[in-house]
This record gives C-alpha cells, sequence and structure tokens, in this order.
C-alpha cells in the first residue's frame, strides 16, 4: 500500500493528540476503532477524489485540453471536440483505493499501478505520459487525493471521544 507523506496538513498533530487517548484501551478495542476511522476515511477521500477536490476544499488543476480526433478517417471528414471528463475515475474505487488497520494505525492508500499514478499527482513528479516507456515524458501538477481535511480531523477525534464514553 502506498503512503504518501503527510502532503495535505500536519497529521504528526493529530497522532500525538491521540497517542494517549489510544493508550487507554486495550489492542482489540484500538483495532476497532482504527478499522472506524479507516473506513470513514476511505469514503471522505473517495468522495473528494470523485468530486476532483483536494482535501482543502480547491478544485484540481484541471487536466491539459485534449486535441480534437476526427469522426472519420479521411480527408475533410467532420473534427469532433474531445469531450473534458473527470480525472481520476475509477481511483476513488474500492479495488485501488484500500483501508489497512492494525491496534496501532489505520492506514488508507492506493495499491498495485494505481498506487504509482497516484504518487505521481500527489506529488507533482514526472512521469511518462503512457505505460509505453518511449512515450513523452510530462511534469504533473500536484494535485492532492489523499489526506485530511479539518472535518476529517474532527471527525476521527468525535469518533476516539464518541468510543471512550
Amino acid at each position: 500500500m502506498a503512503v504518501f507523506g503527510d502532503a495535505a496538513g500536519d497529521v504528526g498533530a493529530l497522532d500525538a493528540a491521540l497517542a494517549d487517548f489510544a493508550s487507554r484501551l486495550e489492542p482489540a478495542a484500538r483495532r476497532k476503532l482504527a478499522a472506524r476511522i479507516a473506513i470513514d476515511l476511505r469514503k471522505a477521500n473517495a468522495e473528494r477524489i470523485a468530486a476532483n477536490v483536494d482535501p482543502d476544499g480547491q478544485p484540481f488543476v484541471p487536466r491539459k485540453k485534449a486535441r480534437p480526433t476526427r469522426l472519420r478517417d479521411r480527408a475533410g471528414a467532420v473534427k469532433r471536440k474531445a469531450k473534458a471528463q473527470k480525472m481520476f475515475r475509477s481511483a476513488g474505487k474500492a479495488r485501488f483505493l484500500r483501508r489497512e488497520v492494525s491496534s496501532g494505525e489505520a492506514r488508507v492508500g492506493f495499491v498495485g499501478a494505481m498506487a504509482r499514478i497516484m504518487r505521481v499527482h500527489q506529488l507533482g513528479l514526472r512521469d511518462t505520459v503512457t505505460r509505453n516507456p518511449n512515450s513523452p515524458e510530462v511534469k504533473y501538477p500536484a494535485r492532492v487525493p489523499l489526506g485530511f481535511s479539518a472535518f476529517d480531523r474532527l471527525h476521527v477525534l468525535d469518533q476516539v471521544a464518541d468510543h471512550l464514553l
């Protein structure tokens, strides 16, 4: 499972705040709480990815315009405009966006080839346009598909408080 640093905020502060609460729980109870938190974080991130929105609420940098394609492949053929589509349409599916839980932590991240693709977008790295190694290499703008929003942080703290009470 690919885990991409803390590009979307200071997760360390949240982790420190929860460490004291977690020490009061048995390992089985911690794991159960971590599972509930991971499910909710996965759902929140999947919804943001589907809406093409960063955790801070800003829309993703739009993809470049595609060239028009020919309807028929002959001279004088009618051209068709490429329809703009949302990015990462399948990235939020459970097949690619997974949760991992232990008694000490809950993680949400991508797996497989999707992990490599999303890492390039999360960090704004250079990569080839297609899987073909001879395809052109492009620098992608940073788009943050995974991260903690302010609402996510409050929700995690609420879940911990509800679990302890």
